[in-house]
């Protein structure tokens, strides 16, 4: 009876020893979902990014979608102890897609993983989607324009400002449409993280060309948004404008947007200066305008205008006549109301311009 129990004294032991690490690391999954961006970060390859979303259950199951330009793969399995998972799926071009990942160990709202290919591996951050809009509101919530500042003296690059309209639920979802200065329209709905972060990617020109970056919605030093966006768009020879082609890493523009209460202005001014610059015009166009308690833009200079805004998101459009020169512009954009200005796009011959509205 002594061997015995010295015997199970020692079974008893080793096991208390080598169970208390592993219950310690093991992974508790929860349900969620959780978007984020990969790309390669030793260069600008469009080729090589895109979006990720993965969503898990309390059982320990995953479901995933990549986004690879207007490619979409998807894959669903079971998680480890741990947390992990990887998985490969044919791709278009006959190769294979490579994904592994793993919930991050002391913050289980973040997953960090690989996606590749023979050729190219690039990294990825995906965040949870933490609110509901009822226990959990999002901080971040409301409405926002921004702008991508176009430079109005480049031939190479868009002149114009390109442009957007955000709103942000109280549950975190994110609908965003802008316009580029290049012609396209672009949109997207996603969430944003618990930091306020934007997983901001878009594919255009049929795939081949995408915006993409990690944007902020709490960085207050730089705006209501902060953040980088590279821009890419291959050679295309059918296009009107810049159809060269180009990569631009352009730092966004951000601004809360509240629509004006009756009787108050969408900017804080009256007397204004419209101008317009690039876009083939011969030479830049400034007229002296009136911003109105009922949001109309009266035009003091030569030339007819007709400008008008939506208040309801804070974007503006219009048309301007120069009876000097007989230059007619169609002009887009949106109002910056944190900087107390109004840009936006317009196109000329072969090359875009840009509108912008101040104070005088």
């Amino acid at each position: 009876m002594s061997n015995e129990n010295h015997f199970c004294e020692a079974v008893v032991a080793s096991f208390t020893i080598l169970c208390a690490p592993l219950c310690a690391s093991a992974y508790v999954p929860i349900s969620g979902t959780f978007n984020g961006l990969f790309f390669e970060t030793n260069g600008v390859w469009q080729q090589s990014s895109g979006l990720i979303t993965i969503s898990t259950t309390p059982r320990g199951n995953y479901s995933v979608k990549v986004r690879l330009g207007n490619s979409q793969y998807s894959h669903s399995g079971w998680l480890t102890d741990d947390g992990m998972a990887a998985f490969e799926v044919p791709d278009y071009y006959g190769d294979w897609l490579h994904v592994n990942f793993q919930v991050d160990a002391a913050d289980p709202d973040v997953i960090t993983g690989v996606v590749s290919n023979s050729i190219w591996a690039a990294t990825f951050s995906a965040n949870r989607a933490v609110f509901d809009g009822r226990t959990n509101i999002c901080t971040n919530a409301g409405r926002y324009t921004m702008i991508l500042p176009g430079d109005p003296t480049s031939a190479n690059s868009p002149g114009g400002d390109s442009y957007g309209t955000i709103y942000i639920s109280t549950s975190g979802h994110l609908s965003f449409s802008g316009f580029l200065a290049d012609g396209y329209k672009v949109s997207q709905s996603t969430t944003v993280s618990k930091d306020g972060q934007w997983p901001l990617y878009v594919p255009v020109y049929s795939g081949q060309g995408a915006l993409y970056a990690w944007l902020s919605f709490n960085d207050s030093t730089n705006g209501a948004i902060a953040g980088n966006v590279t821009w890419v768009k291959p050679r295309r020879d059918w296009d009107w404008y810049y159809p060269d082609g180009f990569t631009l890493n352009v730092a966004v523009t951000g601004s809360h947007y509240t629509r004006p209460p009756r009787g108050a202005t969408v900017l804080n001014f009256s007397a204004g200066l419209l101008e317009f610059a690039g876009g083939n015009l011969s030479q830049s166009m400034t007229n002296q305008v009136l911003l109105t308690q009922d949001n109309r833009l009266q035009n003091f200079g030569s030339g007819w205008l007709r400008f008008s805004f939506s208040l309801g998101t804070g974007a503006f459009s219009g048309r301007y006549v120069d009876s000097r020169s007989w230059n007619e512009v169609q002009f887009n954009g949106v109002v910056l109301q944190d900087f107390n200005v109004a840009a936006g796009c317009f196109p000329g011959w072969d090359q875009s311009g840009e509108v912008w509205l101040q104070s005088q």
